[in-house]
């Protein structure tokens, strides 16, 4: 064992004694930096041992004394450091390492220490510039050590301009004082600033060798590594940091992101984004878009994915989609300099996207629009020539040549070098005068007016041009061929030139020439739709027809515009009629015929092939064709009624009513008089044109000289003035049922109500004519029929009501009375409402706390005194409401008050109806009363505080949809929002959606079997539920969901209809936590008589409840005669947040008698407090 130590101990010196140097300069430097060193590390044994051995070898050398001063001082060793500082001035006096010893010990007395703390304060607050200067004071910008070396540089390194000279100094001190770990953190810092990453990477890695610096390390490569896009690189630089730093913090966190990103190399998404901007790098943007879109699916929040996008999609030309994309890069964007990139391209494509919309608009001849899009784009970048530009076309279109050329000059001030500046001054001045464009031409700098020499060529051919047309004008052919001449050599590919160019010539007299400038430019260009139609109409012009549409011919049929359509059909015209009164000529009838119609097919035809075309274009609903037609007919048989009448209708279906009835006062047209069709359609005119009665005598008069029972004439009669005279149509009605065999001739003439009625009861065999007949009658006679109706309606609740408050029960008369009125029908109705919400209970000592208004108030009154206590006793009220309404086939209104209450309120409601394709439509508008409650529908006064509150209304409009084609299937949805207002009530907003599905199981006459599907889901703003001054009393969860299926099953026979319908459902409803007391205005006043300590800003609960409901209705109606019905029936519901249920009994009375249907389903009235 003693051999084994003795041969290390050899090694080691042996090693030793081979680093040593061997010569004394050589010995001097190696000890030197053994000092420098020792200074870096703070070691400061290596500079004592350094040094001892320096002073030995040479005692006089400036850097060994300064390096002694140095650690003098550092041992707080001042006398030593006075000697050396003497020693050294008197030694190598005005040297570096003379005025550095001086400054080292200037910075020991404590003025110069206190400035010397200043500047590094200085510094530490950001405040660079001042900290230099003070710097600069204490020793003119040679620092005397390393410590202070490192603070100088630094403060200079965060100056504008200033770190790379820094980070040269940091990298020669490193050199000088090598392992200093504050040093190289700084310049590691640096180096990554100046995107020198390699540099710092090899710095850290050196730090990575030093235990004290190791950490520090390891945290700035793991913060640029974190800052890296993931890729292959990226990848394999993480895994050399976990090998880097096997002990560091950040092992565990470096070996997720790593294989986080190992994770994302081998994801085809994010495998498509990476494809995605390296496309968009290439400029293949398309490609680029769909691998993005790809990307953007599985990693939605990645903003430089979004950001690709929008580069994708800008150097597509979709600026909206553009910005959509920056937008929401810069969103999700954390890095701050990428949220100011994308926050530039954010702007900048919205700019582009505003000249997009402009120059669309400009394109669409919207020029308030494009103006508007212009100025946007002006006033968000007012240095870029671009909307100055636009503004200037816009000018240009609205005829403003000063204004379109001010601001085409003040681009030109701007961007000298724009083209489309210069092309639109040039459209401005050649408007004016050619001479003028041509002066401005000459104006420009010579390098642009060869730029521009297009323009001038454009000048000179526009030059030529005007002069050729100013000759053919008078008929100067030769001069005119000779300057169309030059402007075709200037312009070879112009055809309309060359078209110009051959007719001059063909007047003089020389055709072959004509011909030969028109078989160069088709040489040319033989597919050019523009040349070879000006190639025909030259041949055509001079009786070559056949040759014309061999010249047609040569341009495929789909290149063809309207006017080589309109020329070919011209041509074929005459060779067809010519071919076609050969054949008659000649005897072959068929062969002509065929010919003919082949010709209609193009186009061509008579007066009754015409006509027969314009029925088609009629049956089409293209008014304007078969009105074309019609007057071409006329204009060969003026005196053609049927055409006429064609005319007529075709201004009818375009709205043109003021047209219709001109020409109806000029001549109405004379139809035969069997002619039953054309008789109809002239009475569908006059009911357009609102003259019923006219309609209504020509149909019975065309019924009357019919020889045969016509009951569809005669239905179409009774429609024309059911609206005007309802007893004239019920008479029709019965004649026409009566000519269908569904009533006896003796119940028609004259009319019997009863029988009238009982026919119109529906039955299964009906065909589509008699269930049309039976369906008008029924809703004609019961429109006109006044009833009145009067009605007990009792309410209560299933819920789990509490006594005073929510445990309602109402009691519910009304008279209502419906009778028709104009082309609806009127209603009046008077109701008497009785509420009990029973009495409050006690507590456990006797008092009423309940919540209701200020029972449960906390506290003392402003005076000191006890706050009231709260008495017992009932809650209820009683008191009517009055309403008035009117309901037609697209409009119902209605108007009404409630009297009586605590809190009386108007109410009413508008809506409107209509038909969208096959979706039918419904819009409310409505102040409806929220009836959960006596405290919502009439209010209560407070006892203690004397505040009146409650009498809540919803007020806003409500749309419903609904699809339903009469098939097994159909849909509704309503859509509403409401602004729910009471006094001294907390406002509320309520939005609802309700959508549902319906399947008929059984549909005939009397039987009816449903099932279907509901989905409810409401929004309040506040749930106001409780009954606490400023709550509302009233349900309103602040959200509702609701599923449900119900069915129903409704029957009837002559005197009985019943319906029983039931359904189960699933809600869940969620509140959260508010407030006691919400309406803070009320609560000021509270305030104004309580002392500060109440309970005012008191919080409830949050709630969350879900279950299952249940409904149950049964109703019936039993005809007890002719005229009176008796009716009744219950609603149960349960469920255990609300369930109102109902029961109710009516009877009502017919003026008139009615035996035909009774309603399936049962539909009672409902009270005016349920109205929605």
């Amino acid at each position: 064992m003693q051999r084994v130590i003795g041969v290390l101990m050899l090694a080691a010196i042996s090693c030793q004694a081979l680093g040593q140097p061997k010569d004394a300069s050589e010995q001097r430097q190696w000890l030197l930096e053994q000092v420098r060193r020792g200074e870096a590390l703070h070691r400061d044994d290596l500079v004592r041992d350094a040094l001892g051995r320096l002073q030995l070898l040479e005692p006089r050398n400036p850097d060994v004394l300064l390096a002694a001063l140095g650690l003098a001082l550092r041992e707080k060793n001042s006398a030593q450091a006075e000697q050396l500082q003497a020693r050294l001035s008197a030694l190598a006096p005005g040297s570096l390492q003379a005025r550095q010893a001086t400054r080292l010990l200037q910075l020991q007395q404590p003025e110069a220490a206190r400035r010397l703390q200043q500047a590094r304060l200085l510094a530490v607050t950001g405040r660079n510039a001042e900290a230099l200067a003070a710097y600069e004071q204490l020793f003119a910008g040679e620092p005397p050590s390393l410590e202070l070396a490192l603070d100088y540089w630094r403060v200079r390194g965060n100056l504008p301009g200033q770190r790379p000279a820094a980070i040269r100094q940091l990298q020669q001190l490193d050199r000088q004082y090598p392992g200093n770990a504050g040093l190289r953190q700084t310049l590691a810092g640096w180096l990554f600033a100046e995107k020198r990453d390699r540099e710092a990477l090899a710095l850290l890695d050196e730090l990575a060798r030093d235990p004290n610096a190791r950490d520090a390390a390891a945290q700035r490569e793991f913060d640029y590594l974190a800052g890296q896009s993931v890729s292959t690189a990226s990848a394999a630089a993480w895994q050399a940091f976990l090998q880097r730093y096997p002990a560091s913090p950040l092992l565990a966190q470096a070996g997720q992101t790593l294989q986080q990103q190992r994770t994302l190399l081998a994801d085809p998404a994010w495998q498509a984004g990476q494809r995605g901007k390296a496309l968009v790098d290439k400029g293949r943007n398309a490609e680029a878009e769909a691998q993005l879109r790809r990307a953007l699916r599985q990693y939605p929040d990645d903003a430089s994915l979004h950001g690709a996008l929008g580069y994708a999609l800008m150097r597509q030309g979709r600026y909206e989609d553009a910005h959509a994309a920056f937008r929401a890069a810069s969103a999700k964007e954390q890095d701050t300099y990428s949220i100011s990139q994308w926050k530039d391209l954010e702007s900048s494509s919205q700019y582009w996207a505003l000249l997009n919309k402009g120059e669309r608009a400009l394109q669409a001849q919207d020029l308030p629009g494009a103006r508007a899009f212009y100025l946007q784009a002006r006033q968000q970048r007012p240095k870029d020539e671009y909307a100055f530009l636009g503004l200037a076309d816009v000018a240009l279109a609205e005829g403003n040549a000063a204004a379109a050329e001010r601001q085409f000059l003040q681009v030109r001030r701007m961007a000298p070098d724009n083209e489309s500046a210069v092309r639109g001054l040039m459209r401005v001045y050649q408007a004016q005068s050619p001479d003028k464009a041509q002066a401005y031409l000459d104006s420009l700098p010579p390098r642009q007016q060869v730029q521009f020499a297009s323009l001038r060529r454009n000048l000179q051919l526009a030059r030529l041009r005007q002069q050729g047309e100013a000759a053919l004008q008078r008929e100067d052919w030769a001069t005119a061929s000779q300057a169309l001449a030059q402007a075709a050599s200037l312009a070879p590919d112009e055809p309309w030139l060359v078209y110009q160019l051959a007719n001059s010539l063909r007047q003089q007299g020389r055709s072959a020439e004509a011909d030969a400038a028109f078989a160069r430019l088709v040489r040319q260009q033989p597919g050019d739709p523009a040349t070879r139609y000006a190639h025909g109409l030259f041949l055509e012009s001079s009786d070559r027809d056949a040759l014309a549409l061999d010249s047609l011919a040569a341009v495929p049929p789909a290149a063809w515009n309207a006017d080589m359509h309109a020329l070919q059909q011209r041509i074929q015209r005459r060779l067809t009629l010519a071919s076609a009164q050969q054949l008659q000529a000649q005897g072959r009838g068929a062969e002509a015929t065929t010919l003919l119609e082949a010709g209609l097919a193009r186009g061509e035809g008579g007066p009754d092939d015409l006509m027969l075309l314009a029925d088609w274009a009629a049956a089409r609903g293209e008014p304007g064709k078969a009105r074309d037609y019609y007057w071409r007919v006329l204009a060969v048989q003026p005196g053609r009624p049927e055409a006429r009448l064609g005319v007529i209708e075709s201004a009818v279906a375009e709205g043109n009513l003021a047209q219709a009835r001109h020409m109806l006062g000029v001549q109405v047209p004379r139809l035969a008089a069997d002619d039953n069709n054309g008789q109809r359609r002239l009475a569908a005119v006059w009911v357009a044109l609102g003259e019923h009665d006219q309609a209504a005598r020509q149909l019975d008069q065309l019924a009357a000289q019919s020889p045969r029972p016509d009951p569809l004439l005669r239905r179409d009669a009774a429609r024309l003035v059911a609206q005007t005279d309802p007893q004239r149509a019920l008479d029709l009605y019965a004649a026409a049922m009566a000519d269908a065999q569904l009533l006896d001739r003796a119940g028609a003439a004259p009319r019997d109500d009863q029988a009238l009625t009982l026919a119109s009861r529906e039955q299964a065999s009906d065909d589509w004519l008699a269930r049309s007949l039976r369906s008008d009658v029924d809703a004609l006679y019961r429109q006109r029929n006044t009833h009145v109706t009067l009605m007990h309606d009792y309410g209560w609740r299933e819920d789990d009501g509490t006594p005073g408050t929510s445990q309602l029960s109402t009691h519910s008369t009304l008279l209502h009375v419906d009778t028709p009125w104009q082309d609806g029908t009127a209603f009046a109705r008077v109701e008497r409402i009785g509420m009990d919400a029973g009495a409050f209970e006690q507590n456990a000592q006797g008092r009423y706390t309940p919540d209701f208004g200020s029972c449960q108030f906390v506290g003392s009154s402003a005076d000191g005194k006890a706050l009231p206590a709260c008495e017992g006793g009932s809650q209820s009220a009683d008191g009517s409401v009055l309403a008035l309404g009117w309901q037609g086939s697209r409009w119902a209104l209605d108007l009404g008050t409630t009297q009586g209450y605590a809190i009386n309120n108007w109410l009413g409601g508008a809506t409107l109806n209509g038909d969208l394709g096959q979706v039918g439509w419904s819009l409310t508008a409505s102040r409806r009363p929220m009836s959960n409650s006596l405290l919502s529908f009439a209010g209560a006064r407070d006892r203690p505080t004397g505040v009146r509150w409650g009498g809540v209304t919803a007020n806003g409009a409500t749309l419903g949809l609904s699809w339903d084609q009469g098939g097994d299937n159909g849909v509704w949805a309503s859509l509403g929002h409401h602004w729910l207002y009471g006094q001294n009530v907390a406002d509320n907003q309520r939005t609802r959606a309700m959508a549902g599905y319906y399947h008929r199981v059984v549909e005939k006459a009397d039987e009816r079997v449903r099932v279907g599907l509901t989905l409810m889901h409401w929004r309040h703003d506040k749930d106001l539920g409780g009954y606490s001054l400023g709550q509302g009393g009233y349900y309103s969860p602040q959200r509702y969901t609701s599923v449900g299926v119900p069915v129903s099953y409704a029957w009837r026979n002559y005197d009985w209809s019943l319906l029983l319908e039931g359904s189960v459902s699933w809600s869940q409803a969620h509140s959260a936590s508010s407030r006691l007391y919400p309406d803070v205005h009320l609560n000021r006043k509270v305030l104004a008589q309580y002392a500060v300590d109440s309970n005012l800003d008191a919080m409830t609960e949050a709630s969350d409840s879900s279950g299952l409901g249940y409904r149950l209705r049964g109703l019936f109606e039993r005809r007890l005669s002719d005229h009176w019905v008796l009716g009744g029936g219950f609603d149960w519901q349960h469920s255990d947040d609300y369930a109102p249920s109902h029961g109710m009994l009516y009877l009502r009375y017919l003026f008139e008698p009615w035996r035909g249907n009774l309603a399936l389903p049962v539909t009672p009235l409902e009270p005016y407090s349920e109205w929605r």
